[in-house]
This record gives structure tokens, sequence and C-alpha cells, in this order.
């Protein structure tokens, strides 16, 4: 086993914490969660359509859930069901444009400490960091570290 200074790595450990710590914003005024506003950005963002159980599959959240988070997005219009022509029980969701304006508020509100990170230190330091974030998830997703 490899001797590790488990101070120094608690030290790091830490800094890692206050980054994402001070990239949070407090909640702003609107009425959309987290949740929903990560449902209608995971809608935007797919180049497929998706349905709630992808949605399920995606966000990790159990199909009740999604379920719900789907219903609140309808009756705020946010959100609507394509029915499947042939099944009329499955449906795709889109993303209205009233949706659309609302994740456009909200993700300037939640993603400007990012925005400030960015112009600071330049856009090549910026896609750096983000790509060793990226690569450092996908490590510790697969459990590669442990190798």
């Amino acid at each position: 086993m490899e001797d590790y200074d488990w101070i120094d790595m608690m030290e790091k450990m830490q800094e890692i914490r206050l980054f994402a710590s001070l990239n949070i914003r407090g909640k702003r005024n609107g009425n959309t969660s987290p949740q929903e506003l990560d449902i209608l950005s995971r809608i935007i963002m797919s180049d497929t359509a998706l349905t709630p159980l992808d949605m399920s599959v995606i966000t990790g959240l159990n199909k009740s859930a999604v379920s719900r988070l789907i219903e609140r997005l309808e009756k705020k219009e946010f959100l609507k069901k394509k029915y499947n022509k042939n099944d009329k029980r499955s449906y795709t969701l889109h993303i209205t444009e009233s949706g659309n304006q609302e994740l456009n508020q909200a993700y300037q509100h939640y993603l400007e400490p990012v925005y400030k990170l960015r112009r600071t230190i330049g856009e090549e330091r910026f896609k750096s960091l983000t790509s060793q974030i990226k690569e450092a998830n996908y490590i510790l997703q697969n459990k590669e570290a442990e190798k």
C-alpha cells in the first residue's frame, strides 16, 4: 500500500469542498425547485426526446419522484407531454417557452459564480479546469481510482 500523507490530502479535500460551496448561490426569487430545474435542463440538453423512464435513469430518481416532478412542471406550464400515437400511455417530455424562460432566469442566477471564475481566469484555464474536473468525476464514478 502506498504511503499517503493524510493531512495534506485533507487540506486538498477541504479546498475542493470550499470551491464547491463558493459556487452555490442562495435560492432565488422563484418557485422552481433545483430538481425541477434539473429536469428542464436535461430535456434541453438531450439530443433525443426523453421519456419519464429515461429521466428516472439519468437523474437517479425513482419513477414516482419523476412523475411528481413532471406533474408539478406541467401545472406550472413549463413542460408538456407529447403522447405516442401507437401507445397512448407512452409520452416524451418537452419544455415550453415559459419553461425555457424560467430555466434561463434561474441559471443566470445560479451560474454567476462559475461565469465570474471563467471571466477571471480566462477561457483556456477555465477549459483546462473543467476538463480535469470531468476526468476526475469519470474516474471516481467508474472506481478506477481504486486500481
